[in-house]
């Protein structure tokens, strides 16, 4: 029996990056107006009415092409990149890789592997987001350099030489399982590809999404990258709880070294100064917190609603939010603890301090009062 093959095809590699906070969008876009931009507006196009709304659609910048040196398969050489500039201060690159014609999925699984594994891709990534956010860093507050970021990788598959009735079938035919774990020799146990297939997702008949925690299987015979842009702003919503949740631990460390490295001195403004910078860190992260949950909306319950719906439980966003809220909880109680501390022990000396003044201003008369009783 033949296998069945892809006729149409790509493969997105994704790599994310906090860059920085706030971004105009508007602005930036006049710094690039030079270049090749535009601004993509960020429809679902799938929808009869819209279920996912984005507050601010990112700002897409064509960045030219990678060259792969991944050997024997010529196609996959050149991919087209692209960035998408978030409002929140994230940046994303996309890498567009068309599949070679009439790939099998377990070529696909090879190649999946050879590009999961290309440093120099990496490399070549972090180099054109650093240089990116130095010509819009006008447009930025504040630069962020924070090493870590976020990688994810989506098969698009529009067509194969024999298409399914129902996509799904596609599942008892190929090892999807293994292609989304990048697994590439090994066979899968079946406990292993029912937790992965419980994610399977079709709106019609003759599409399919399964959403994993660090890739995707996509079939999606219109062409329409609706899924793709949905967990994409996924992605770079998760690198946001991320950083910030680096950022607390960092804050709170801080906070917590600089109260045992001496002890506290009332006449110093240093404890109600960090008191002060701990409650100001508190407003300001809180507020970009919830900028960034705002600034996608998901009403109803329809195809991609729910896609962000899996897409957010497979980046465990419940997980980080409650992170993100138990040390911004923290930061406010160490505020308002080291306020009351010093609050209370400058007003025990201030005790101190007028009944001292009240037992002077006394001495004068329990003198005279000696003199009377002598």
């Amino acid at each position: 029996m033949n296998k069945n093959t892809i006729t149409k095809g790509r493969i997105l590699l994704y790599r994310a990056y906090d860059i920085g906070e706030e971004i105009d969008l508007e602005g930036a876009e006049k710094i690039l107006e030079q270049e090749t931009t535009a601004r993509a507006k960020f429809r679902l196009k799938k929808m009869n009415q819209q279920a996912v709304i984005v507050s601010n659609d990112p700002l897409s910048v064509a960045l030219g092409s990678y060259q792969s040196k991944i050997e024997g398969h010529l196609n996959l050489i050149q991919a087209e990149v692209s960035a998408k500039i978030w409002e929140f201060g994230t940046l994303s690159l996309t890498f567009d890789f068309p599949i070679p014609l009439n790939a099998t999925i377990d070529e696909l699984r090879v190649i999946s592997d050879k590009l999961q594994n290309d440093d120099e891709l990496d490399t070549f990534a972090r180099a054109k987001a650093r240089e990116l956010t130095q010509q819009i860093k006008a447009s930025m507050g504040k630069i962020n350099e924070w090493e870590v970021n976020e990688d994810y990788i989506l098969y698009f598959i529009e067509s194969f030489s024999k298409n399914y009735a129902d996509a799904s079938f596609i599942l008892e035919e190929e090892d999807i399982a293994a292609l989304i774990i990048n697994e590439e020799k090994e066979t899968l146990s079946p406990q292993l590809k029912e937790r992965i297939y419980s994610s399977k997702l079709q709106y019609y008949k003759n599409d399919l999404a399964i959403i994993d925690w660090n890739s995707a299987f996509i079939i999606e015979p219109s062409g329409s990258l609706d899924i793709p842009d949905v967990i994409e702003f996924a992605l770079n919503q998760l690198l946001e709880m991320r950083y910030y949740d680096d950022l607390l631990d960092k804050k709170l460390k801080s906070i917590y070294s600089a109260i045992e490295l001496k002890e506290m001195n009332l006449f110093s403004s240093r404890y109600t100064d960090l008191a002060l910078e701990a409650g100001q860190k508190y407003i300001e992260i809180a507020e970009i917190v919830e900028s960034v949950e705002n600034s996608l909306k998901v009403i109803g319950d329809l195809y991609h609603s729910t896609v962000f719906r899996m897409a957010s439980n497979k980046f465990r966003f419940n997980d980080w939010q409650k992170s993100i809220d138990n040390k911004l909880e923290n930061m406010a109680d160490v505020c308002k603890l080291l306020l009351d501390n010093i609050t209370s022990k400058r007003s025990h000396i201030l005790e101190i301090i007028i009944i001292a003044l009240i037992s002077i201003e006394l001495i004068p008369f329990f003198a005279q009062l000696a003199k009377i009783l002598n």
